[in-house]
C-alpha cells in the first residue's frame, strides 16, 4: 500500500494586505504524480515555494516522509525544484549546468561524474554534454532543467509550470515525457499550471485552487465531470452557467426554468421547488440536430479537431463543441435544435452571485 509523502496542513501565506494562501491542505502519496491547478493569482505558486522552502508559510505545515521540513532549508528537504522556465546558465555547458547544484552541495569530482552521466542519459541529452543552452531545441533546455533537478537524487519533484517556454505542440510532447519518466523511476511529483489540458493529460489527481484555497481535490475525470463548485465547473471544463428557477420535481428529475431562454429537464436532488439554481452544462455535451430548444448560430470557430459553435437559444448564447466532421455543413444564421444533458451538475445559485462565485483574483 502506497504511504504519504508529502502532507501539506493549513498552509496561510500573506504578501502585506495579499492572502496568498487561506488555509491549504491535501497529500500526495509516494509515486504520485499530482497537478496544482488554478489561475493567476491563486496561489499556486506560491504554495509550491513553501513546499520547496524558497518562501516561509506564516501558518501551517510541510510533512515529507512523515518529518516536518519547515525548519529545514531548501536544500536539506529532499526535493527537486524546477522553477518556471528553463532557468539555465547560458554561459555554462549542459554538464555544467546539471552538475552545478552537485558542486555547491560538496559531492566529490567521481561522484559527480557518475551522477551527471546517469541523468542525462535518462533525459537522452548524454550526446549534448558539451552544448551550451542557446544551441539547444526547447525541448532539450526544459530536458537539461528537469535534469538538474534530477541530479539531487530527490525523490520529490516540484514543478512551476515546467511547460510556460514551449510551443504548443513541443508542450504536449514534453508534458508526456515528463510523466513517464517520473513514473519510471518512481518519483512523487508536484506540477503546477494553469493550464486545464496540460493538468487532465498528466495527473493523477487535480488539486484545484482559488484566491488561496482548494476548491476540490480528486481523479482528472472526477474533476471534469462532477466538479463540487461552480467555479471548478467553470474553469475546468468552460461550462455554460445557465442560471434560472427550479419550477418542478418528480422522481429524482427537476424542471429549471432557465432565464431568458425557457425550460430544461435535469437530474436533481437536495432541492425544493421554486429553488434558484445555476445548471453547469459542458459545451460537448449539449448535441445538435433534435432536441426542444430552438437556436440560430452566431458564429463558428473550427479549432481543429473540434468546432466550437455559439448558438443563440433566446436570450442566452450558448457554447457548442462538436467533432469538425459534423460540423462541416453549419454556418452562421443557421437555425438548429439543441438537447441538454439530463447529467448537468446543478448548483444553488451562489448569494454573491455569478460573478463573485466565479471570480479569479
Amino acid at each position: 500500500m502506497a504511504r504519504i509523502k508529502l502532507r501539506v496542513a493549513n498552509l496561510r501565506k500573506s504578501y502585506g494586505t495579499v492572502r496568498a494562501l487561506r488555509g491549504v491542505s491535501f497529500e500526495v502519496m509516494e509515486g504520485e504524480y499530482v497537478v496544482v491547478l488554478g489561475p493567476i493569482g491563486s496561489g499556486r505558486s506560491t504554495l509550491l515555494k513553501c513546499i520547496a522552502g524558497i518562501v516561509e508559510p506564516d501558518e501551517g505545515d510541510v510533512v515529507i516522509d512523515g518529518v516536518s521540513v519547515l525548519d529545514l532549508p531548501p536544500e536539506e528537504r529532499g526535493v527537486g525544484y524546477m522553477p518556471p522556465g528553463y532557468a539555465l546558465f547560458p554561459h555554462m555547458t549542459v554538464w555544467d549546468n546539471v552538475a552545478y547544484g552537485l558542486w555547491i552541495k560538496g559531492y566529490s569530482k567521481s561522484e559527480i561524474e557518475s551522477r551527471v552521466r546517469e541523468v542525462l542519459e535518462l533525459v537522452g541529452l548524454l550526446h549534448r554534454a558539451r552544448s551550451y543552452p542557446h544551441e539547444l531545441s526547447g525541448g532539450m533546455r526544459q530536458r537539461i532543467a528537469l535534469a538538474r533537478a534530477l541530479a539531487s537524487g530527490a525523490q520529490l519533484l516540484l514543478l512551476d509550470e515546467p511547460l510556460t517556454a514551449l510551443d504548443a505542440i513541443l508542450a504536449v510532447e514534453v508534458r508526456h515525457e515528463v510523466r513517464g519518466l517520473a513514473k519510471d523511476l518512481g518519483l512523487t511529483v508536484v506540477h503546477v499550471t494553469h493550464n486545464q489540458e496540460e493538468a487532465m493529460a498528466v495527473a493523477d489527481r487535480i488539486v484545484v485552487m482559488r484566491r488561496g484555497r482548494v476548491e476540490q481535490v480528486g481523479a482528472p475525470e472526477e474533476i471534469y465531470f462532477n466538479p463540487r463548485t461552480l467555479f471548478v465547473a467553470k474553469f475546468v471544463s468552460d461550462a455554460n452557467l445557465l442560471a434560472g428557477r427550479l419550477v418542478e420535481i418528480s422522481n429524482g428529475y427537476g424542471v429549471v426554468e432557465v432565464n431568458g431562454m425557457g425550460p430544461i429537464k435535469v437530474r436533481c436532488r437536495g432541492f425544493r421547488e421554486g429553488s434558484r439554481v445555476v445548471v453547469a452544462v459542458r459545451p460537448e455535451a449539449i448535441k445538435l440536430g433534435s432536441g426542444e430548444i430552438a437556436g440560430r448560430v452566431k458564429s463558428v470557430s473550427r479549432l481543429g479537431a473540434f468546432t466550437r459553435i455559439w448558438v443563440s437559444a433566446g436570450d442566452v448564447v450558448l457554447r457548442v463543441d462538436v467533432p469538425t466532421v459534423e460540423a462541416l455543413s453549419i454556418g452562421e444564421g443557421d437555425e438548429l435544435l439543441l438537447s441538454m444533458p439530463l447529467d448537468a451538475p446543478v448548483f444553488r445559485y451562489p448569494r454573491s452571485g455569478l460573478g463573485g462565485a466565479l471570480e479569479q483574483g
